[in-house]
């Protein structure tokens, strides 16, 4: 094994890769247009016609308009989506029941250990293990009426080489195709691009491949062809620059987006590289469909804790339909603490006091309330997601609100911290912002500290 992994990245080194790749991706699913289908199971595959790939579903056309999350569920269908991601099979009997009644479709993941946690590919007996719990899971769920495709993994290839681990995905990928030949079989990866071609090579049974992309998104189809795969994809996960790809202050916390700005970056990317690959995107998945933490609470998160919505919400029912909302969510700009605007590496004295201010409109002149908040800034690099906490509110630092101006008292203790501003519009939606801050004095030892300490790759979310 070690003398086949060698040449493997000897190969690889080389340039050679692509041209071993013994099987063009997928062009169909295993079930054939012939084959009858168990009562209540609605068939999908993928299909190819000359150059353009196609999801059928039932024999009919199937675009996928998604949401990542399983938050809020009426609200994808409301506003034009047909779709939901769910990431693991807990409560999977609950959401596709919800997904049904509400005329959606899931794409269901089957979780398959990355070896960031400590799973060991070569270890033949744990892998059995796995690949007993995915077929059970596949035996549970493979009949269900809302079941769209299967998603092996998420972010496999993240903070790994290995390709022993894709050859025991495409075994996976083949007992799922034994067990349903009536729903595809795809998995997710990075937008790192680095094991692409490993995943052509080893995983010639992949009905299609999904990517979680974000800022790279308008050049995703580029970047495909590539590094060697010029199949189908759906994109998995997309939305707001992503933390790990912001620009970043002096103490490398990354610089955030008001909602409303989230939302044009997003549509100008959606238009080049969803919408406007109709011959192999086969439709997307917007991240986070809900409210959860993950830097703040409102880097990905389209709607507040509450249910209030975000100028994203409102494009992405323009996007699907083409349509307007009635009522759009209000639009933040012109952060600014201590005459500083959100682009600056701004230092605060400990405990000094400083005006923070932000312009706030609304499209349709709705009256605005303003929410603002400090909470001590989390480092995402060092974070994994089920150890994600939402850091509480910091009392008595923010002083004498008044609308869009408030009065900041710099926490007296050393660090890095974030200022939260939140508009609402009494309506339903809220825009948002956030602006990082340090309390220094900032040294050039804290600096290179934090420079040297950050990973260069994200931990996976």
């Amino acid at each position: 094994m070690l003398v086949f992994c060698l040449l493997y990245w000897r190969r690889c080194a080389a340039g050679l890769l692509l041209l071993l790749a013994g099987c063009q991706s997928a062009s169909s699913s295993s079930a054939s247009p012939e084959e009858v289908p168990p009562p209540g199971v609605l068939p999908v595959r993928v299909v190819r016609t000359g150059s353009r790939y196609q999801l059928l579903r039932n024999g009919k056309p199937y675009y996928v308009q998604g949401a990542a999350g399983v938050q809020h569920l009426d609200r994808v269908k409301a506003l034009g989506g047909n779709s939901v991601r769910v990431y693991t099979t807990n409560y999977a009997d609950v959401i596709l029941d919800q997904a049904q009644q509400r005329g959606l479709t899931v794409m269901l993941g089957v979780w398959m250990k990355p070896e960031y946690e400590d799973f060991d590919y070569f270890d033949r007996e744990a892998v059995a293990r796995q690949q007993e719990e995915i077929r059970q899971q596949v035996l549970r769920f493979r009949s269900h009426p809302a079941l769209l495709l299967w998603n092996v993994g998420n972010e496999l290839d993240n903070h790994t080489n290995n390709p022993r681990a894709f050859q025991v995905l495409n075994e996976m990928i083949r007992m799922i195709h034994e067990l349903d030949p009536y729903h595809p079989v795809t998995t997710t990866l990075t937008s790192n691009f680095n094991m692409v071609s490993a995943v052509r090579r080893f995983c010639p049974d992949l009905d299609l491949l999904t990517v979680n992309i974000f800022s790279g998104l308008g050049s995703l189809q580029t970047r495909l062809v590539q590094d060697g795969w010029d199949g189908p994809y759906l994109v998995g996960e997309f939305g707001a620059r992503g933390w790990w790809e912001a620009p970043t202050t002096a103490w490398k916390a990354p610089l955030d987006q008001s909602s409303n700005a989230k939302a044009e970056y997003l549509r100008t990317r959606f238009e080049k590289s969803i919408r406007g690959q109709p011959d192999r995107c086969l439709g997307s998945y917007v991240l986070y469909w809900g409210q959860r933490f993950e830097q703040t609470d409102m880097w990905f998160s389209l709607f507040t804790a509450a249910g209030e919505k975000t100028a994203v919400v409102d494009m992405m029912h323009y996007l699907w339909t083409g349509q307007q909302v009635s009522n759009k969510a209000p639009q933040l700009s012109s952060l600014r603490l201590g005459g500083l605007d959100d682009s600056c590496s701004t230092v605060l004295r400990p405990a000094a006091t400083y005006q923070a201010s932000v312009r706030a409109t609304d499209p349709e002149g709705d009256p605005l309330t303003l929410d603002w908040a400090v909470v001590p800034e989390v480092d995402e690099n060092y974070v994994l997601p089920q150890d994600r906490t939402a850091p509480e509110p910091l009392p008595h630092v923010v002083r004498e609100s008044h609308g869009e101006r408030v009065l900041v008292q710099a926490p007296a203790t050393k660090g890095a911290y974030r200022l939260l501003v939140t508009a609402h519009d009494g309506q339903g939606s809220v825009a948002t912002h956030s602006y990082p801050f340090y309390v220094g004095p900032l040294t050039a030892t804290d600096v290179a500290a934090k420079s040297q300490g950050s990973f260069t790759k994200r931990l996976p979310r």
